[in-house]
């Protein structure tokens, strides 16, 4: 009779560990890659760019979030978000809402694929959540395309610090995928 080798519990959760780093790794290298913002388009269906103005990103299917009583987020709409070298734009047929770098007062990252922006034009803040699995990317590009538009040194620090980051989460990966034992 043969006895398949089951792996310790101490193996799987290295595993696990390795698992998670690599896809953190994964998931820095994209981030890293958007924020150098190669991707530049100078037309998007449905959104007038202006002169000298460039689309870095494009998210088909985003959602407007507002803030709502009783809820710290509501959902309101679906439709284009556009990141670009001035602006970042969300678009549906009939209402276009945009925030420019310009008026930008603040914005943040929620983590769990939502951008919130605060304008000095609006008196609410607002956003948009997209893809979770697009996350990292579209993270990075907004952070670097306000960052470029800050001026250069600042973009070439939040490069250099993603980079940074990328390094460290990848050392990390190594050094724990080469204590866990291969897979039979």
């Amino acid at each position: 009779m043969v006895h398949e080798r089951r792996p310790a519990r101490s193996e799987m959760a290295g595993r696990d560990r390795v698992t998670r780093l690599g896809q953190q790794a994964r998931d820095a290298w994209a981030a890293l890659m958007a924020s150098k913002l190669h991707d530049e388009r100078t037309a998007v269906e449905g959104v007038d760019l202006e002169r000298d103005e460039v689309a870095f990103c494009v998210v088909e299917d985003a959602r407007l979030v507002e803030p709502s009583r009783g809820e710290p987020q509501t959902e309101t709409d679906s439709g284009l978000f556009v990141v670009t070298n001035t602006r970042c734009v969300f678009r549906r047929p009939g209402r276009s809402i945009e925030w420019a770098y310009a008026r930008l007062l603040e914005y943040s990252l929620e983590g769990e694929s939502v951008t919130m922006f605060r304008v000095s034009d609006r008196q609410t803040t607002m956003g948009v959540r997209y893809a979770v699995e697009s996350t990292p990317q579209i993270d990075a590009t907004i952070a670097a395309a306000i960052a470029r538009f800050r001026g250069e040194d600042e973009h070439a620090a939040l490069v250099d610090e993603l980079e940074q980051d990328h390094h460290k989460i990848f050392a990390e990966w190594e050094e724990a995928s080469s204590h866990v034992p291969p897979t039979a």
